[in-house]
């Protein structure tokens, strides 16, 4: 997606962290581990496109005209996995950058992920897991009407991945009101990208329960 609003959730997220660290200056995450899409990357599609994609006004690699929410956290080890127009899962709907490359998809992320760990001494109570996507399966699958409980299955299958190897701290984020994109009223459906949103969002609120 290229652009997006951000959920009251997220913003609620920012103002936690600033009270920790105004009130305690201490925060209980010293290392932020990120899976997603442009809503969370910090240049990866940009790497990938040969620093070609996105364009200005964007900023540096990111999809936004400066640092975006999780620079702004004040946890400075962050260790970004994201791309830009990543899906949850190539396997479902296939995601690419405006060139036609594909970019690797959330599983696909976090496959890479597991694969360098052994090399890194990770203390799991003070890392923070990040996963934030959906919303490009639904753009690039719209007319195809995706089952959102196929999506959110295929997050938090990514989800047990992590708990495999010992991630203990995750935060999920869920689908901001798609209708109210501007990429997406194209589409001239907003009844429909409502009921997608609240679809998604309970769907994946009930299975993060039974974790």
């Amino acid at each position: 997606m290229y652009a997006c609003r951000l959920s009251t959730r997220l913003f609620l997220l920012i103002l936690i962290f600033n009270v920790y660290k105004i009130e305690s200056k201490e925060i209980p995450y010293d290392t932020i581990v990120c899976f997603g899409d442009s809503n969370s990357d910090t240049g990866n599609a940009y790497k990938l496109t040969g620093y070609k994609w996105p364009v200005p006004p964007y900023n540096n690699g990111r999809f936004s005209n400066g640092k975006i929410w999780i620079e702004r956290l004040g946890i400075q080890n962050l260790i970004n996995n994201a791309y830009g127009s990543a899906t949850s899962d190539n396997n479902l709907v296939r995601s690419y950058t405006i060139f036609n490359l594909t970019v690797p998809d959330v599983r696909q992320q976090i496959a890479t992920y597991k694969t360098t760990i052994h090399s890194r001494k990770i203390n799991f109570h003070r890392t923070l897991y990040v996963i934030w996507a959906g919303q490009n399966d639904y753009y690039y699958n719209l007319a195809l009407a995706l089952v959102p409980s196929i999506v959110v299955k295929s997050l938090i299958n990514g989800i047990h991945d992590l708990i495999q190897i010992g991630a203990k701290h995750f935060l999920i984020i869920n689908l901001p009101p798609f209708d109210a994109y501007p990429a997406t009223a194209v589409f001239n459906a907003p009844d429909i990208l409502k009921k997608l949103t609240h679809d998604h969002n309970t769907n994946l609120a009930n299975s993060i329960r039974t974790l």
